[in-house]
């Protein structure tokens, strides 16, 4: 066991030693990585994001209309309570607390200064509320438009501020349809409403949007404004973390298969060399020297995959998972690459010869495993886009490191664990029945 170990060591050395090993171990896979990181904005910290700007608004309330009393009476709704009209309620939300983040509200009198201050860019949007707001509202007939007055080089803030004044203007045209449609089927019938009967069915209305979650705790939110933080689910949330996290990690598992491949290609070029003949003339027994060479793959495929894993922890802020089903998968993965290459070499007859088939044949099979990860965010993807990736080894562990991602433990993985070691007995006991027999 000392010489295969030995004879390992050797092989590693010479492996760390050649730039061109180390760039395909570790500096390429880290180098897609960080490409799809640039064009997907950012490496993966959860703390970083999008931050909306803050925009400057000045309001011209010159609403001069008042809700009738009997709104909050017929509605028995304590919605109006702290307005005296649409206008009112309209710069209340505007300026409300929940808001102070995305907009900073000041008042004007005078339409004209208002859009003055926007020519200047001293602000950003100007809203301008009409005189008859309320009063167009409230009647059965006739419109009104409230005026967004902006700054043409901006677009996030504009929108915001006519996203909010719109939600709760839509709530007042609705009752207006509302209340057409009511004196038309009353007048159908020969009946008609007084001005009081038409505020209660105004109010009746309004009553029954009032969005469910608004409370009396809830001063700053008006009651036709619903303000929502946005609503994560985990698999929205794995979603997130795709792009980077998942191309990492097939990367990290094609590259890994790469250099099983390539690995134990060492044994044909010291083969056309004339060192492995000399090696085997000498005490030390065929199997010790093929089981070291074995080795040598397989420990320099553990080191690849744990300093890929962490560096994708520790650049990427990749979090794998639980670590001990990590690491259960990390070796299950090695096993597999390892026996692979093995396998593969069995096959080959010159370095020539392996060269276009490792290039060939590992590629087409790292692409079949990585399939799924070209599908991520796709609502449905074809069904046989996972049965083609669970063709090859590279396939179950792409899905085993994406189900650790996402919050899996050892239950989850076992299935995609005991499949890599299956590929593994399968490839090592042929590529060594193989590669015995030929230096027999």
């Amino acid at each position: 066991m000392k010489k295969s170990i030995d004879i390992a060591l050797k092989d590693m050395t010479q492996s760390f030693r050649s730039l061109f090993a180390i760039m395909f171990m570790f500096v390429i896979p880290i180098l897609m990585t960080g490409m799809f990181s640039l064009m997907f904005g950012g490496s993966g910290d959860d703390e970083e994001g999008f931050v909306l700007p803050r925009t400057t608004v000045v309001l011209v309330n010159l609403d001069e209309g008042s809700f009738p009393g009997v709104l909050s009476q017929a509605a028995q709704n304590p919605a109006f309570e702290g307005y005296s009209s649409i206008g009112d309620m309209l710069t209340m939300a505007l300026s409300s607390k929940d808001l102070d983040g995305l907009m900073q509200v000041s008042l004007m009198s005078s339409e004209s200064d208002a859009k003055k201050a926007i020519d200047n860019q001293e602000a950003g949007v100007a809203v301008i509320l009409p005189k008859n707001l309320t009063e167009s509202f409230m009647a059965p007939e006739g419109s009104v438009a409230v005026e967004v007055y902006q700054d043409p080089t901006l677009t996030i803030g504009p929108q915001i501020v006519k996203g909010i004044i719109s939600q709760i203007l839509d709530n007042f045209s609705a009752s207006k349809i509302t209340l057409a449609v009511t004196l038309e089927q009353m007048e159908n019938h020969g009946q008609s409403l007084d001005e009081t009967q038409i505020q209660a069915v105004v109010a009746q209305y309004l009553a029954t949007i009032q969005p469910e979650n608004q409370t009396q705790e809830s001063e700053n939110v008006n009651p036709f404004l619903e303000i929502r933080a946005p609503v994560t689910d985990k698999k929205t949330a794995s979603q997130s973390i795709s792009i980077i996290a998942m191309m990492m990690a097939g990367m990290s598992i094609f590259y890994v298969f790469l250099t099983g491949a390539s690995g134990t290609q060492t044994i044909l070029k010291e083969e056309e060399e004339g060192t492995l003949l000399r090696l085997f003339t000498t005490p030390t027994p065929t199997a010790t020297i093929l089981r070291g060479k074995f080795l040598s793959v397989t420990l320099t495929i553990l080191i690849q995959i744990s300093v890929l894993l962490l560096f994708g922890n520790l650049v990427f802020k990749i979090q794998w998972g639980d670590l001990l089903s990590v690491a259960l998968l990390s070796i299950a993965i090695t096993l597999a690459s390892s026996a692979f290459g093995i396998f593969l070499v069995s096959f080959m007859k010159s370095t020539r010869q392996a060269g276009m088939m490792i290039g060939g044949l590992v590629t087409i099979m790292g692409m079949a495993g990585m399939m799924p990860i070209f599908t991520l965010g796709m609502p449905n993807p074809p069904a046989f886009i996972s049965a083609v990736s669970h063709l090859v080894p590279q396939g179950w562990a792409v899905e085993g490191l994406q189900i650790t991602m996402t919050g899996g433990g050892l239950p989850e993985i076992w299935l995609n664990i005991l499949v890599l070691i299956a590929w593994a007995i399968g490839l090592f006991g042929i590529g060594v029945f193989r590669v015995q027999n030929r230096y027999r």
